[in-house]
């Protein structure tokens, strides 16, 4: 978990000078990773002791939706999956291929951040 916020964390800053499309999926990346990460706290015991809760799937799938929009950001920039630039100030050079890839990832992460707030006290 540690290694995907990092990936999170490092995408993100990567991409805070860019165009809007990227700019928003820099900024749905950085939301659902904070609302997976409150939840998580807020529901480490019972989801530890009892995961099949409805809450503790909804957590995992969040997290199979942020996977798939870091995924979905490497594609859209070229970067190769998993494999961050070495440069911190490496440009996104969109591959217009991946765009829609990208556009459905968002989508889908922001169903997550909705129902992840129904979760978070």
């Amino acid at each position: 978990m540690k290694l995907r916020l990092l990936v999170v964390i490092t995408l993100v800053s990567v991409l805070t000078a860019c165009p809007k499309f990227e700019q928003n999926a820099r900024d749905t990346a950085a939301a659902l990773g904070g609302a997976i990460t409150a939840a998580q706290a807020q529901h480490q015991t019972e989801c530890q002791a009892a995961p099949t809760l409805a809450t503790c799937v909804l957590i995992n799938r969040a997290i199979g939706a942020q996977n798939a929009l870091v995924t979905s950001i490497e594609a859209y920039c070229g970067w190769t999956a998993g494999v961050l630039p070495t440069d911190p100030n490496a440009a996104c050079v969109p591959v217009a291929s991946a765009k829609a890839g990208l556009q459905s990832a968002i989508d889908n992460s922001n169903v997550f951040i909705g129902q992840l707030k129904g979760v978070i006290q």
